[in-house]
């Protein structure tokens, strides 16, 4: 038999999907009974069994009414420290080339058969291995291409001294279940406990007769967890080259907006030429109005100017000394500007270096299209899309999901 692989990701939490409340177009509708549900329990009602009693504790202590807090949960979901409500797992054994859920014939497979013997064992001992991490929702899923676990959990972390005495916190839950605190992005609490249930399932396999193939960082075919996974990776670049393009637009802006000013106040083209024509002819006047006059005594010439056109040379010269003081302004301004074009010029440049060294040119072309506004062809052929999913969502029959609650509970 050929090595298969362990697919641990982190998973969405996309609790609708886990547990099927939508059908999403990957699922096989007619096999989602085949499905087998761990524990069902409703996200509100886990934080009430989690930090319920923490929280009346908190607000019996204080004698502010402002201070007390009304709902833990929504606390979290607006928190802005990057917490979640909740986190999930997606764990798999093998690949759909391997092991398949059906053969052609849609029967079970020996290779699923044995996935899942592995993943059911796991699920089953996950709360007593991992105590501080609640598991509220587990199912697997035998109607997509390979057996999956999904498994979502709240992080509880206890022996706080301000505040409320248990949180949710995913650091301080694994560090009190003994995983060492983190020293490197690389080496940190939540790689530790990954490893260690990588190492727990992957012993589980060789217990079953599977051969685990440990992976490298590379690898060219992924399964269907790690695709999500690698997928979400994809999200998160094209996250940033939208950032990039808003930086891209705001530099541009910026360039545009230098350029106008400068074309505004570019005083050595055309305005340049225009002072220089009305220095030159006003020049030539004063030069007409100046009689030379020779000294008796043998002194310095001067010249004889008529009052009036003494007045026109003071006046000339005082425009022509408000002009270089215009001029020497302006010249500052100008260079300023063409400086700060530089710049931002080079910041462009930068910004396109670095976009096509993370290989986001696609991404951020295509990133680019889904901006566009969808014609109403496209916005009618969704509409129907939606239309057909709920409609098939009413026909399936009620799976009764309440006897499959806990069912693991009763057979361990």
């Amino acid at each position: 038999m050929a090595a298969k692989t362990i697919s641990f990701p982190k998973g969405r939490g996309h609790l609708t999907h886990n547990n099927r409340d939508f059908i999403c177009n990957n699922v096989v509708p007619e096999r989602t009974s085949w499905n087998r549900t761990y524990i069902q329990e409703p996200l509100r009602d886990a934080y009430e069994k989690c930090f319920g009693q923490a929280l009346r504790d908190y607000n019996a202590a204080q004698k502010r009414k402002g201070r007390r807090k009304d709902d833990y949960l929504k606390e979290i979901e607006n928190s802005g420290n990057k917490e979640k409500t909740f986190y999930e797992n997606i764990v798999q054994i093998g690949k759909k080339t391997d092991t398949p859920v059906v053969d052609e014939n849609g029967t079970l497979t020996e290779e699923a058969k044995a996935a899942i013997e592995v993943l059911e064992r796991y699920a089953k001992t996950f709360q007593e291995r991992n105590p501080n991490l609640y598991l509220f929702n587990c199912v697997m899923h035998l109607d997509e291409a390979t057996p999956h676990l999904h498994i979502d959990y709240i992080p509880v972390a206890h022996g706080y001294k301000n505040g409320m005495k248990t949180r949710n916190s995913l650091t301080k839950a694994f560090q009190q279940m003994g995983f060492a605190k983190a020293v490197s992005r690389k080496q940190n609490e939540t790689v530790a406990w990954q490893e260690r249930e990588r190492e727990y399932l992957t012993n589980l396999c060789r217990e079953q007769g599977i051969e685990i193939e440990v992976l490298g960082v590379q690898r060219d075919d992924l399964s269907l967890p790690e695709y999500k996974a690698a997928m979400r990776e994809v999200e998160e670049l094209e996250q940033q080259a939208a950032v990039l393009d808003k930086q891209l637009e705001e530099t541009a802006t910026k360039e545009k907006a230098a350029k106008e000013v400068l074309a505004k106040y570019d005083l050595r083209t055309e305005t340049l030429k225009m002072i220089s024509k009305e220095t030159a002819a006003e020049t030539k006047d004063m030069k007409s109005v100046a009689v030379p006059m020779t000294n008796l005594f043998g002194g310095e010439e001067y010249v004889k100017v008529k009052k009036n056109d003494w007045n026109k040379l003071l006046d000339a010269f005082n425009r022509s000394v408000s002009r270089n003081h215009l001029l020497e302004k302006y010249e500052k301004k100008i260079s300023g500007l063409e400086k700060k074009i530089a710049a931002l010029t080079d910041q462009v440049e930068k910004l396109k270096r670095f976009v096509a060294s993370r290989g986001l040119g696609e991404a951020f072309v295509e990133f680019v299209k889904s901006l566009a506004p969808k014609t109403m062809k496209q916005r009618l052929e969704e509409a129907k899309s939606e239309a057909d999913a709920h409609n098939r969502q009413r026909e399936m029959p009620e799976r009764g999901k309440a006897g499959k609650n806990r069912q693991w509970q009763h057979e361990m």
